[in-house]
C-alpha cells in the first residue's frame, strides 16, 4: 500500500491510476503476444500449411514474422477490406466481407497510407484504443468507488478473450468507441454520447448498446441522441442496399453461419452443447454476474450488459461468446461492484489465466467451439 499512496502523492490521483493502467496494459499485452506465439510454435503441420500466404487469395500481403501468429481468421477478411474495399456486388464467391462493419479496415486504410504496411497499421490501431479504452474505464467504472475504476481498467485488459485486443479485430476500436459513447451518456454530454455511439455501431452490430444506454432515461433529448447513436450502422445498410440491393446484407452474410436472432435463441445457445467447456465457464460466469449487478449498479449499466450478453446468444450458439464479452464493458465494470477485495483478485487472476490459455489456442490456428 505504501508505494500506492507514495504515488498519488507525487502524481494526483487520476495520474497515478493511469501510471498503473499504464503498466497493466504493457504486460497483459506482452502476455497475450507471448502466448499467441508459444501457440503458433506449436502449430500441427497441417494448420501450419492452412496459415500460409497464397498469391490471390484472401490474405491481401505476406504477414511480418513478428505479426503472423496474430492474423488469423477474422483478421485476414480486416486486412482485405482495408487494403482493397468491400467485393463487388458481381463477384463470384459469396461476399463473406459483409459480415465486417467498415470503420475499422477504414481506420487499419488510413494509417497504412503513412506506415506502408496493412499489419503493423492494424496492429498499432488496436494496441492504441485499448490503450485508450483502459484508461476511460478509471471513470466509467468507478460507480461507487474510484478504486472500482481502476479494477475494471484492470479486467478489460485481463479478460478471458482479452488477448483479442492485441489483435487485428474491431475489438480494441469498438472498445474505446463504447466507452466513450457510455462515459459521455452518464454525463450528460448527449452530443458527445451520440457521435461515439455512431462510431460504435459504425465498427461493430453490438455498438447500437450506447442507444440502449441513452434510452434508459426515457428523456426527449436522450432519445434524440439515442437515434443518433445508431448512425454508424444506419449508414453501412444505406450503403449495403445502394451497392448491393440489399440494404441487410450484413445479416444475411451471418445468417450463412448459422447466426440467426430469435427470441429462443439464448435457449438454444445454452442447451445446444455444440460448443468446448471454456464458452460455458465464460459464459455462465458472465450470466452470474449479470445478475448479481442488477440491484448494485445504475439501471444504464446492468440494462447494457444485459443487451451485450443477450444479443450473440440470440443468435443460437455460445461460439466466440469469450471475445464478444471481452469487450462487454458494463459488465467488467459491475464485476469490482459485486467482487469485493480478495474476491476480485482470484476473479482477475483466473481471468488473466484463461486469457493466456485462449491466446495459446489461437495462435495454434485451432478455432475450437
Amino acid at each position: 500500500m505504501r508505494p500506492l499512496l507514495a504515488l498519488r502523492r507525487r502524481f494526483g490521483a487520476w495520474a497515478a491510476s493511469a501510471l498503473l493502467v499504464l503498466a497493466a496494459f504493457a504486460v497483459t499485452r506482452l502476455l497475450a503476444i507471448a502466448a499467441t506465439h508459444v501457440g503458433a510454435a506449436t502449430m500441427s503441420p497441417e494448420k501450419r500449411a492452412e496459415q500460409q500466404y497464397v498469391p490471390g487469395g484472401l490474405r491481401p500481403a505476406p504477414v511480418p514474422p513478428f505479426l503472423e501468429p496474430l492474423q488469423r481468421w477474422d483478421a485476414d477478411f480486416y486486412a482485405s477490406i482495408a487494403m482493397h474495399g468491400y467485393p463487388p456486388p458481381d463477384a463470384p464467391r459469396r461476399n463473406y466481407h459483409l459480415g465486417f462493419f467498415p470503420l475499422y479496415p477504414l481506420a487499419v486504410r488510413g494509417l497504412t497510407a503513412l506506415v506502408g504496411n496493412v499489419y503493423w497499421a492494424a496492429f498499432a490501431i488496436s494496441h492504441a484504443c485499448a490503450l485508450g479504452a483502459a484508461l476511460l474505464l478509471l471513470e466509467l467504472g468507478a460507480v461507487r468507488r474510484r478504486a472500482d475504476g481502476l479494477r475494471s481498467a484492470f479486467l478489460f485488459l485481463a479478460a478471458p478473450g482479452a488477448n483479442f485486443l492485441s489483435y487485428p479485430y474491431s475489438e480494441s476500436l469498438f472498445a474505446l468507441a463504447l466507452a466513450a459513447g457510455l462515459l459521455a451518456a452518464r454525463r450528460e454530454r448527449l452530443a458527445t454520447a451520440a457521435l461515439a455511439g455512431a462510431v460504435a455501431s459504425a465498427t461493430r452490430a453490438p455498438g447500437v448498446v450506447v442507444a440502449v444506454a441513452l434510452a434508459s432515461s426515457p428523456r426527449v433529448r436522450r432519445l434524440a441522441a439515442a437515434v443518433a447513436a445508431v448512425g454508424g450502422a444506419v449508414a453501412f445498410s444505406l450503403w449495403c442496399g445502394r451497392v448491393y440491393g440489399d440494404p441487410f446484407a450484413f445479416l444475411h452474410v451471418q445468417a450463412s453461419h448459422r447466426r440467426v436472432l430469435s427470441v429462443l435463441g439464448p435457449v438454444k445457445a445454452l442447451f445446444g452443447f455444440d460448443a468446448d467447456p471454456d464458452y460455458y465457464l465464460v459464459t455462465l460466469a458472465a450470466i452470474a454476474a449479470a445478475i448479481a449487478i442488477i440491484r448494485r449498479t445504475p439501471v444504464w449499466m446492468w440494462l447494457s450488459a444485459w443487451f451485450l450478453l443477450l444479443l450473440p446468444l440470440a443468435t443460437g450458439t455460445i461460439q466466440a461468446m469469450i471475445r464478444y464479452q471481452s469487450t462487454n464493458l458494463p459488465l467488467l465494470c459491475g464485476v469490482p461492484v459485486v467482487a469485493r477485495g480478495r474476491r476480485f483478485w482470484v476473479v482477475l487472476l483466473i481471468s488473466l489465466f484463461l486469457m493466456c490459455i485462449e491466446a495459446v489456442l489461437y495462435g495454434q490456428g485451432r478455432p475450437h467451439n
